[in-house]
């Protein structure tokens, strides 16, 4: 069975699309285990035998949202609000004029993750980091503050995940500069 985990390059998420039929369906293999993810009974989705009957369709709706529809079960994934450690399940597909936040998942074919994308609620009060799917999920661990130098010695080494330009960020950078002869913003200094 599968549960919604942090995304990393390990052993249980790692999810490559195979056998590309004519009507745009696909295979989704595990590289790890060579079977291929498959709905079992109950709606959970797992590991089983490739083949016709466990087809997948990725279909993008009009705002580059993706769902993954089972298509012999006409059924898509779906997070049921679940967070980390969660179970995903498979449930009737939204429209996709108006798919909801718990069957935005998409194929990141570069790292093989199938993953939720992230996203905020309320305001930015609310964050939800992106997951994917992971059947080998392993125990999290704690972060220490460590002397640099010693660190490296021992070979620990950070990859950065999800890395991204603010909007507001890019908007400034790209936004033409006053020259500093210009003056102050809003004029001069008014005289004490």
């Amino acid at each position: 069975e599968y549960t919604l985990q942090t995304c990393a390059s390990k052993p249980g998420q790692r999810v490559k699309q195979i056998s590309g039929g004519i009507d745009g369906t696909v295979m989704l293999k595990d590289i790890d285990d060579g079977r291929c993810l498959v709905a079992l009974s109950g709606s959970v989705l797992g590991l089983g035998s490739c083949g016709p009957a466990n087809r997948w369709r990725v279909m993008r709706g009009p705002d580059g949202s993706c769902q993954i529809e089972h298509v012999t079960s006409n059924t898509c994934i779906d997070s049921a609000n679940a967070g980390p450690g969660g179970r995903p399940i498979l449930y009737s597909c939204h429209p996709r004029s108006g798919v909801g936040q718990t069957q935005k998942f998409d194929h990141v074919t570069n790292q093989s993750w199938i993953r939720t994308p992230g996203s905020w609620g309320d305001n930015g009060r609310q964050r939800m980091f992106p997951l994917c799917l992971d059947r080998l999920p392993v125990a999290s661990r704690s972060i220490t503050i460590q002397d640099c130098g010693e660190t490296t010695k021992l070979g620990v080494r950070w990859e950065r995940i999800n890395e991204f330009v603010p909007l507001e960020t890019k908007l400034w950078n790209d936004a033409e500069k006053p020259l500093a002869s210009d003056g102050v913003l809003g004029g001069d200094m008014a005289p004490p």
